[in-house]
């Protein structure tokens, strides 16, 4: 679902390593071994550990999802479509680690004006079945009318639940537009939603895409974050979903899969993400 973005080298990384290399150079040159020998091991120990006492008390790692969690937030869940092919439900459901479960899934329904998921009837149904919280996405393209795509995407979805979560619209991309036409048509799309279910949808975006293109023009809207960097959620302080993860492993789904993480806690998620609650 995420825009692919560069590797960026963790500044806790870049700490860790100069006190490597220090403790190294300080406890092998012989002008000053005998002196601070004891403090070089001292400090060649403690280099060892930094990069975990900077980013243990954030994150932790969950072998069951073979990715680290941030440790402060207690509800989970995914994102998926096709590419993560045929879903089992029931083992997603009842997947536990270390106390963590999956509680909410957005399904991806459409993109532009004529593709919906092959998967969607499948993921929106059997999500449900198993008391996971479920919620439909689209996948915008601005070269195309804004309106048309809503309605496209309303007509796919169909009826919605008081229990399933707001809609999303992904924006990722600027498709060869400028950016005010972009923008002019993401608000002409979430203006015809909100006025055919009556919520606002949610608006999911990349970190450097949102700060480059979004940030500003709509603040009345909830904002998912996409940022992958060790360490820290976003640039937007006001994230209500941050997307942390595209590499988890998650029981009954092959392959790998976006990790995310709401804010607040069950019932903030609730009065927050559900139709019912608006």
């Amino acid at each position: 679902m995420a825009e692919k973005r560069k590797k960026i080298f963790p500044f806790s990384s870049l700490v860790y390593l100069t006190l490597f290399l220090l403790a190294i150079y300080v406890y092998k040159n012989p002008d000053t071994k005998d002196k601070v020998k004891p403090y070089a091991k001292i400090s060649y120990a403690y280099a060892l550990n930094l990069k975990d006492l900077i980013e243990t008390p954030f994150y932790k790692h969950v072998s069951g999802y073979s990715i680290k969690l941030p440790n402060k937030y207690t509800v989970h869940g995914i994102d998926v479509s096709h590419h993560q092919q045929y879903i089992d439900w029931s083992r997603v459901s009842k997947m536990h680690a270390q106390g963590q479960s999956i509680k909410f899934a957005y399904c991806k329904a459409t993109e532009g004006l004529d593709h919906s998921d092959r998967h969607f009837s499948h993921n929106k149904k059997r999500s449900k079945e198993h008391q996971i919280s479920f919620g439909a996405y689209h996948f915008f393209r601005p070269k195309k009318d804004g309106k048309q795509q809503a309605d496209f995407f309303l007509n796919t979805v169909g009826d919605l639940a008081p229990a399933d979560m707001v809609p999303v619209v992904d924006i990722e991309v600027l498709d060869r537009v400028s950016p005010s036409t972009m923008r002019k048509r993401l608000k002409d799309f979430l203006d015809h939603v909100e006025s055919a279910i009556g919520v606002k949808p949610m608006i999911y975006t990349g970190d450097v895409f949102y700060k480059d293109y979004l940030k500003g023009y709509f603040p009345k809207y909830r904002i998912w974050i996409a940022n992958y960097s060790n360490g820290t959620q976003s640039s937007e302080k006001r994230w209500t979903m941050w997307q942390h993860s595209q590499t988890a492993t998650v029981d009954g789904i092959p392959g790998k899969v976006d990790m995310n993480v709401f804010y607040g806690n069950w019932e903030q998620f609730k009065k927050a993400m559900l139709i019912g609650f608006q």
